[in-house]
Protein backbone atom coordinates (compact mmCIF):
# COMPACT_ATOMS: atom_id res chain seq x y z
CA UNK A 1 0.00 0.00 0.00
CA UNK A 2 1.35 3.42 -0.99
CA UNK A 3 0.64 5.73 1.95
CA UNK A 4 1.39 8.71 -0.31
CA UNK A 5 -1.93 7.97 -2.04
CA UNK A 6 -3.88 8.69 1.17
CA UNK A 7 -5.97 11.84 1.03
CA UNK A 8 -7.51 13.74 3.92
CA UNK A 9 -10.49 16.04 3.46
CA UNK A 10 -13.19 17.54 5.65
CA UNK A 11 -15.96 15.00 6.10
CA UNK A 12 -19.29 15.49 4.40
CA UNK A 13 -22.61 14.60 6.00
CA UNK A 14 -23.66 12.73 2.85
CA UNK A 15 -20.87 10.22 3.66
CA UNK A 16 -22.08 9.47 7.20
CA UNK A 17 -23.26 5.99 6.20
CA UNK A 18 -19.83 4.96 4.88
CA UNK A 19 -18.01 6.29 7.93
CA UNK A 20 -20.54 4.78 10.33
CA UNK A 21 -20.05 1.39 8.66
CA UNK A 22 -16.28 1.66 9.33
CA UNK A 23 -16.88 2.71 12.95
CA UNK A 24 -19.27 -0.18 13.59
CA UNK A 25 -16.92 -2.69 11.93
CA UNK A 26 -14.07 -1.49 14.14
CA UNK A 27 -16.22 -1.70 17.21
CA UNK A 28 -17.49 -5.20 16.39
CA UNK A 29 -14.30 -6.71 14.99
CA UNK A 30 -11.65 -5.01 17.13
CA UNK A 31 -13.03 -3.39 20.28
CA UNK A 32 -15.65 -5.96 21.28
CA UNK A 33 -13.06 -8.34 22.79
CA UNK A 34 -12.10 -5.87 25.52
CA UNK A 35 -15.55 -5.24 26.97
CA UNK A 36 -18.29 -7.24 28.64
CA UNK A 37 -21.28 -7.81 26.31
CA UNK A 38 -23.64 -5.44 28.14
CA UNK A 39 -20.99 -2.71 28.33
CA UNK A 40 -20.13 -3.15 24.67
CA UNK A 41 -23.74 -2.88 23.48
CA UNK A 42 -24.14 0.32 25.52
CA UNK A 43 -21.02 1.86 23.96
CA UNK A 44 -21.98 0.74 20.45
CA UNK A 45 -25.42 2.34 20.79
CA UNK A 46 -23.79 5.80 20.97
CA UNK A 47 -22.57 5.55 17.36
CA UNK A 48 -25.59 6.80 15.41
CA UNK A 49 -26.01 8.76 12.18
CA UNK A 50 -27.26 11.74 14.19
CA UNK A 51 -24.21 11.63 16.47
CA UNK A 52 -21.78 11.51 13.54
CA UNK A 53 -23.65 14.19 11.56
CA UNK A 54 -23.42 16.49 14.57
CA UNK A 55 -19.68 15.86 14.87
CA UNK A 56 -19.17 16.64 11.19
CA UNK A 57 -21.12 19.90 11.51
CA UNK A 58 -19.51 21.15 14.74
CA UNK A 59 -15.91 19.89 14.67
CA UNK A 60 -13.02 19.52 12.28
CA UNK A 61 -13.86 16.00 11.15
CA UNK A 62 -12.04 14.32 8.27
CA UNK A 63 -12.43 11.45 5.83
CA UNK A 64 -9.37 9.39 4.93
CA UNK A 65 -9.49 8.06 1.39
CA UNK A 66 -7.37 5.60 -0.51
CA UNK A 67 -7.87 5.36 -4.24
CA UNK A 68 -11.15 7.27 -3.84
CA UNK A 69 -12.61 4.99 -1.15
CA UNK A 70 -13.23 6.15 2.44
CA UNK A 71 -11.09 3.90 4.66
CA UNK A 72 -10.95 5.95 7.85
CA UNK A 73 -12.15 9.00 9.72
CA UNK A 74 -11.32 11.13 12.72
CA UNK A 75 -11.61 14.61 14.10
CA UNK A 76 -10.51 17.40 16.36
CA UNK A 77 -12.55 19.52 18.74
CA UNK A 78 -11.58 22.56 20.77
CA UNK A 79 -12.24 22.49 24.47
CA UNK A 80 -13.26 26.09 25.12
CA UNK A 81 -13.52 25.36 28.85
CA UNK A 82 -9.79 24.70 28.91
CA UNK A 83 -7.51 27.36 27.48
CA UNK A 84 -5.39 26.14 24.58
CA UNK A 85 -6.62 22.56 24.65
CA UNK A 86 -8.11 20.34 21.97
CA UNK A 87 -9.09 16.72 21.77
CA UNK A 88 -9.44 14.01 19.18
CA UNK A 89 -12.75 12.36 18.55
CA UNK A 90 -13.96 9.20 16.83
CA UNK A 91 -10.77 8.04 15.12
CA UNK A 92 -11.35 4.82 13.17
CA UNK A 93 -9.66 2.96 10.32
CA UNK A 94 -11.35 0.20 8.34
CA UNK A 95 -10.12 -3.12 9.85
CA UNK A 96 -9.06 -4.28 6.36
CA UNK A 97 -6.38 -1.56 6.49
CA UNK A 98 -5.09 -2.01 10.05
CA UNK A 99 -1.36 -2.39 10.56
CA UNK A 100 -0.42 -0.40 7.45
CA UNK A 101 0.43 2.95 9.10
CA UNK A 102 -2.84 4.67 8.22
CA UNK A 103 -3.84 5.32 11.85
CA UNK A 104 -0.46 6.91 12.61
CA UNK A 105 -0.75 9.06 9.50
CA UNK A 106 -4.24 10.13 10.56
CA UNK A 107 -3.08 11.04 14.07
CA UNK A 108 -0.17 13.07 12.67
CA UNK A 109 -2.56 14.79 10.23
CA UNK A 110 -4.94 15.67 13.07
CA UNK A 111 -2.06 16.97 15.19
CA UNK A 112 -1.46 19.48 12.38
CA UNK A 113 -5.08 20.69 12.34
CA UNK A 114 -5.21 24.40 13.18
CA UNK A 115 -6.97 23.75 16.49
CA UNK A 116 -4.25 21.33 17.60
CA UNK A 117 -1.48 23.67 16.46
CA UNK A 118 -3.00 26.38 18.67
CA UNK A 119 -3.24 23.99 21.65
CA UNK A 120 -0.78 23.34 24.41
CA UNK A 121 -2.42 19.97 25.11
CA UNK A 122 -4.20 17.38 22.98
CA UNK A 123 -6.34 14.77 24.70
CA UNK A 124 -7.88 11.61 23.34
CA UNK A 125 -10.55 9.45 24.97
CA UNK A 126 -8.97 6.07 24.18
CA UNK A 127 -10.74 2.74 24.26
CA UNK A 128 -9.05 -0.20 25.99
CA UNK A 129 -8.21 -1.49 22.54
CA UNK A 130 -6.61 1.75 21.30
CA UNK A 131 -4.42 2.63 24.30
CA UNK A 132 -1.32 0.85 23.03
CA UNK A 133 -1.71 2.45 19.59
CA UNK A 134 -1.89 5.95 21.10
CA UNK A 135 1.03 5.18 23.40
CA UNK A 136 3.08 4.33 20.29
CA UNK A 137 2.00 7.70 18.86
CA UNK A 138 3.50 9.43 21.92
CA UNK A 139 0.40 9.86 24.08
CA UNK A 140 0.49 9.24 27.82
CA UNK A 141 -2.20 8.23 30.29
CA UNK A 142 -3.70 11.06 32.33
CA UNK A 143 -3.83 8.66 35.28
CA UNK A 144 -1.86 5.49 35.82
CA UNK A 145 -3.11 2.91 36.10
CA UNK A 146 -5.71 4.11 33.59
CA UNK A 147 -9.29 4.55 34.77
CA UNK A 148 -11.94 3.66 32.19
CA UNK A 149 -15.21 5.60 32.13
CA UNK A 150 -18.43 3.68 32.71
CA UNK A 151 -20.16 6.05 30.27
CA UNK A 152 -18.11 5.19 27.18
CA UNK A 153 -15.39 2.73 28.21
CA UNK A 154 -12.53 5.14 27.49
CA UNK A 155 -9.62 6.58 29.42
CA UNK A 156 -7.99 9.95 28.73
CA UNK A 157 -4.56 10.04 27.14
CA UNK A 158 -2.71 13.24 26.26
CA UNK A 159 0.27 14.81 24.55
CA UNK A 160 1.67 18.26 25.35
CA UNK A 161 3.02 20.78 22.85
CA UNK A 162 6.53 20.14 24.20
CA UNK A 163 6.19 16.38 23.74
CA UNK A 164 4.86 16.86 20.19
CA UNK A 165 7.88 19.05 19.37
CA UNK A 166 10.35 16.46 20.68
CA UNK A 167 8.65 13.53 18.93
CA UNK A 168 8.37 15.33 15.58
CA UNK A 169 11.75 17.06 15.53
CA UNK A 170 14.22 15.95 12.84
CA UNK A 171 16.92 13.71 14.24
Amino acid sequence: MDLEKLTFARAKTENVGEMLAIIRRCMNEVNRKNYAPREFEKYLSHFTAEWLSDIIKTRHYYEVRYEGKIIGCGGVNRDYNQEKQSYFTAIFVNPDYHGKGIGKRLVRFLENDEWCLQSDLIEIPASKTACEFYRKCGYEYRTFPPVFSEADGSTIMHKSRERRAVLHSPK
